[in-house]
């Protein structure tokens, strides 16, 4: 009884004022992950990701636990290591400039001080219930280019690969060189852009945002992530093999006539793909909880 007069006693505003270093912390990632968002165009929609991690804390908001205030080993050892690590990216940033590896030790960073704030505000049910909404902006930070490189020269060749099969399979000779598709009217590349690494980064926002606000299942959400990537993929397949097949039929220049409008194209795919994907998702939900009421009625 005395632990819930406490807690009608504490206002939202005071709540909030105990949540300080989180929202610090994190406010300090978002600082120096804007320089990246705004001097690089594949991470441009980390603005809207900012903004998304401030409504996924008001949707959470709306069903946080009950405040506890009680400090553990769990939250003090985090807490520590999360200063520590800040202390050492900083001066690494500070001798090295800002650099997508000293982002990660940053992000970590931060991320440690926000879960150490949130054990020792709420317990372990304020951590799952408002860590997404944090952790959120990590899918819009820069990856180390050791990553990156691995990552996007995997999917140029890839998708390169698969292509020049499609065209033998249409009867048009294709020779694969790297990420080079070798027509006989000239060569292909195929660029970090169609690699299919940005429409990959929207669509993992996108699926993660969108499952995080209308489906409870994590293995729905699950679902709808791997639905997302993979109709990136598909997507960015179709649009390389349309410019090859521009090619082949009207010479490489036909290329840059076609380059932007097949991408706004395959773009417009991957939403209207991943917002029906998430659509049948809601309805087999819809379908879960209904049979899921009826055993209940059924039991009782």
């Amino acid at each position: 009884m005395a632990h819930m007069e406490q807690q009608h006693s504490i206002s939202d505003k005071t709540i909030l004022l105990h949540l300080l270093p989180s929202f610090i912390a994190l406010g300090w990632l978002g600082t120096k992950a804007s320089w990246f968002w705004s001097h690089q165009s594949d991470l441009e929609f980390g603005w809207v990701v900012a903004l998304l991690c401030g409504f996924i804390f008001w949707e959470s908001w709306q069903r946080k636990p009950a405040i506890q205030l009680r400090h553990s080993r769990v939250s003090v050892s985090a807490g520590l290591l999360s200063v520590g690590l800040f202390f050492i990216f900083q001066i690494y940033q500070a001798a090295f400039g800002l650099k997508p590896a000293s982002m990660v030790g940053l992000a970590l960073a931060a991320m440690l001080m926000v879960f150490a704030n949130l054990h020792v505000v709420f317990g372990w049910k304020g951590v799952a219930c408002f860590l997404f909404a944090y952790a959120f902006i990590l899918i819009s930070l820069p990856m180390p280019s050791v990553v990156q490189g691995i990552l996007v020269n995997g999917l140029q060749h890839q998708v390169a690969a698969f292509t020049v099969e499609l065209l033998t399979l249409f009867g048009i000779p294709a020779n694969l060189a790297g990420s080079v598709i070798h027509l006989s009217t000239g060569p292909v590349g195929v660029d970090d852009a169609c690699s299919g690494i940005r429409s990959l980064q929207s669509s993992v926002m996108a699926t993660l945002f969108i499952g995080f606000i209308s489906l409870r299942s994590l293995l729905l959400r699950g679902l709808l992530f791997v639905m997302g990537v993979m109709l990136a993929i598909l997507g960015n397949l179709v649009r390389v093999f349309f410019l090859s097949y521009q090619a082949h039929m009207h010479g490489v220049e036909a290329i840059e006539l076609s380059h932007d409008a097949a991408g706004w194209s395959i773009l417009i795919f991957t939403v209207a793909g991943v917002v029906l994907s998430s659509w049948l998702l809601i309805k087999v939900q819809i379908r879960l909880d209904r049979h899921a009421h009826q055993t209940r009625g059924l039991v009782s």
